[in-house]
């Protein structure tokens, strides 16, 4: 970067900082107060070129429609968004803030103390950038080659792969949070985030094992993140994992905030969100507990899909239900029969017994 783009970086990232939680500046009123009216877009390029980990709040800058703006990379919007609503910033239904009652209104100057009073609680904040580097460090030597290849072409995936096994992985996960006890909300999803954004599988992996294992600090808040996870996932190997031991547990806890985001998954367009509304129920239903009529709604509006990915998880989902409760299970398929592929029939009788398989035969 030349002297004057450095200059004018410096600028602009001096106005970001003065921005406080819970308040918004847009792309222009931020070019204005650093000297550079009318060049809003040298705001944008000089966010873009953060580096990774920064402690500048970037996400309190938005358009003068008072919207986040669309990002290259997938989700990353929603992303900015969840960190506003974090800081108590609201959207309406059109996803648009309230610039009257958010926006920033900055004084002359900052007052004498201020960047001590803002920098010091953010100092304490765990280093994202550095822990994403160390976390490569430690699983890129785990893994091999060949694994990596056969991984990469069984998942059918654009992503790059170290070659780990699953518990190699998990092993990893549980020491760097045994390093990291005092890990907190904001911290984990900061992490999980940041490797979120990294192309490569095992680190998204990681990710998702985090997530689990400390899956009691999210709160309803967070469901903007596991859906934006969701959606970029774009294979079972996350999708069965997040929605189940991640998204299902916050479902116990705040049924009401994420029965209502089933309720919109189910009817997405993305079928990896439709899928994901469906197992967010299974290890109560497993069980022997949990919804089972949303269930049963959901997979009634789902069964003449010919998507193979909800054909295997309503066939799934019935199958573990079978195996505590068989009549529920053939109480659903027997007015369906007709409707049912037979995948989904395959797998739903799998563990039932023989005179229920036998009730459920085609005709």
């Amino acid at each position: 970067m030349g002297g004057s783009a450095a200059s004018t970086h410096r600028r602009i990232y001096a106005v970001v900082a003065r921005v406080p939680r819970g308040r918004v500046a847009t792309y222009g009123q931020v070019a204005a107060l650093a000297g550079l009216p009318r060049h809003a877009r040298l705001v944008g390029y000089a966010l873009h070129s953060l580096p990774e980990g920064s402690d500048l709040p970037w996400q309190r800058i938005i358009n003068s429609r008072g919207e986040v703006s669309l990002r290259a990379m997938p989700g990353w919007d929603g992303y900015q968004r969840h960190l506003l609503e974090e800081e108590g910033v609201r959207f309406d239904a059109a996803g648009r803030v309230n610039l009257k009652r958010f926006l920033w209104e900055p004084e002359e100057a900052p007052p004498k103390g201020r960047r001590k009073a803002t920098v010091a609680p953010r100092a304490r904040r765990l280093a994202v950038g550095r822990e994403v580097v160390a976390i490569a460090e430690i699983l890129r030597p785990l893994g091999t080659a060949k694994r990596a290849a056969g991984s990469k072409a069984y998942l059918k995936s654009d992503l790059n792969f170290y070659g780990l096994d699953n518990s190699t992985l998990r092993r990893a996960a549980k020491a760097w949070l045994r390093e990291h006890r005092d890990l907190d909300r904001e911290d984990l999803v900061r992490v999980v985030a940041a490797l979120w954004r990294k192309p490569v599988f095992e680190l998204r992996a990681f990710a998702v094992e985090l997530l689990v294992a400390r899956q009691q600090l999210l709160e309803a808040r967070d469901l903007d993140l596991l859906e934006d996870l969701l959606r970029r996932s774009r294979t079972w190997a996350f999708v069965d994992w997040i929605a189940p031991h991640v998204v299902g547990p916050l479902c116990l806890r705040r049924p009401a905030e994420v029965c209502r985001r089933l309720d919109r998954w189910a009817k997405d367009r993305d079928f990896w969100l439709r899928r994901a509304a469906l197992l967010t129920l299974l290890v109560p239903l497993r069980q022997g507990a949990g919804d089972w009529q949303r269930f049963a709604r959901h997979a009634d509006a789902m069964l003449d899909e010919r998507e193979f990915f909800i054909r295997k998880a309503i066939g799934w989902m019935l199958r573990e239900v079978g195996k505590k409760r068989p009549k529920l299970v053939v109480t659903f398929l027997a007015p369906r029969l007709d409707r049912v592929s037979g995948l989904t029939l395959r797998e739903a009788v799998k563990y039932l017994p023989v005179v229920d398989r036998k009730r459920l035969t085609r005709r």
